[in-house]
């Protein structure tokens, strides 16, 4: 297993970030980096992550397969398959590499969420209703959802100085790189809009804790 596996091609990205575009494919991944693995072992280490009770082996073979194919995994060898008695030969899968870095120039277009449109930011605030959030009228459900909306826009604001800083670095972790870009888009504002941005969270966070109160939601204790 190579120690460092650098992703730079379109194309190699785009693979790499559908075939991890997925929680089960993403915990293999994450078992394989530990040790090679078969595909039985794969179904229990996923069962007992708690991703499915009972994980199908054919369920597991179309993740690895998707995963070799992005180039994130590949065979090791063969191994006795059950107890080690069987005559029969199970394929044992490995990492290519214990860290996977993507180069920073592949990462501009990254997705993180989709913008926040005013419709679908009261859909967004509608769907609180059934889960217990007391928002009274549509007035406030149409506020809440302007505060989304501006929070969002002033977040996209800052998005580009972030991204142009982000390329200074040549490798950095995907993760990282999506964590660091949504902090840094807030933080490169102008002051103007940095003080709205923190105003009209302020305002939005306070009123969806206010709605969840007044509804089912109980004042969590502490201990």
């Amino acid at each position: 297993m190579d120690p460092v596996k650098i992703l730079a091609g379109e194309e190699e990205v785009a693979a790499a970030v559908r075939a991890l575009n997925d929680e089960s494919r993403r915990q293999i991944l994450h078992a394989l980096r530990a040790k090679p693995m078969s595909t039985s072992e794969l179904c229990s280490f996923l069962e007992e992550q708690g991703s499915d009770k009972d994980v199908k082996p054919q369920t597991v073979r179309y993740h690895l397969k998707e995963l070799e194919k992005s180039g994130l995994i590949q065979q090791e060898g063969y191994a006795p398959a059950g107890n080690g008695a069987s005559h029969v030969m199970t394929k044992v899968w490995r990492a290519t590499a214990e860290t996977i870095f993507i180069a920073t120039g592949s990462l501009d277009d990254l997705p993180e969420r989709v913008p926040a449109e005013i419709e679908k930011s009261l859909d967004l605030v509608g769907t609180l209703k059934p889960m217990g959030f007391s928002i009274p009228d549509d007035a406030t459900m149409r506020e809440l959802a302007s505060h989304f909306h501006e929070q969002d826009e002033l977040w996209r604001k800052g998005r580009e100085r972030a991204k142009r800083i982000l390329k200074e670095i040549p490798e950095i972790d995907p993760g990282v790189y999506v964590a660091l870009r949504r902090i840094l888009s807030v933080v490169l504002l102008d002051d103007s809009d940095f003080e709205k941005y923190c105003d009209v969270s302020r305002q939005m966070f306070y009123a969806f804790r206010k709605a969840y109160l007044d509804g089912k939601g109980e004042n969590p204790k502490v201990y």
